[in-house]
């Protein structure tokens, strides 16, 4: 069939055609998709934070049972937090779940310390307001906060301190 106007046959479609045209569509979609993959790859890794806290007024003998990597949990909603720190001695280079173990004040007994320590929260972004948002639970922790966390053996009230973001 001819072309009235140029006198040249039509062109039509053919399956050399079909198969460039659907070449060209799964290269643009294996593009997108690789974009869009890179990017929720790169957003889903962790960001592992260190929330540094202090117990006061607590018995030595529950500051025992806390060991260094043990899970920490929300004692209100068993909500994972994370895991203990261990703290290394720039001196002695021995390690320890809590640093600067001092004894509370006299009216609160004579078996009570003060401890500092560290957690590391894995499951915890960045709220809007700056401080660290937990996962499930949508509690938001800043410095100054208190909070009722757990481990399998021990059970602490501890006030946060700060707050660093590891890179």
């Amino acid at each position: 069939m001819k072309n009235i106007r140029t006198d040249k046959p039509k062109r039509r479609w053919t399956a050399v055609d079909t198969l460039i045209l659907l070449l060209v569509l799964l290269s643009i979609a294996g593009l997108v998709y690789r974009v869009v993959y890179a990017a929720q790859k790169e957003s889903s890794e962790p960001t592992l934070y260190s929330v540094y806290f202090e117990v006061t007024e607590v018995h030595e003998d529950v500051l025992a049972e806390v060991r260094g990597f043990d899970a920490v949990y929300l004692y209100e909603n068993d909500v994972r937090l994370g895991y203990i720190g261990m703290h290394q001695d720039t001196v002695t280079g021995e390690r320890s779940v809590f640093q600067s173990i001092s004894p509370a004040p006299a009216a609160s007994g004579d078996d009570r310390v003060t401890a500092k320590g560290c957690m590391f929260c894995t499951n915890a972004t960045i709220a809007a307001g700056g401080g660290l948002r937990i996962g499930e639970s949508g509690r938001v922790l800043v410095p100054g906060s208190e909070l009722e966390i757990r481990t399998d053996r021990a059970l602490l009230t501890i006030r946060v301190t700060s707050i660093n973001e590891h890179s």
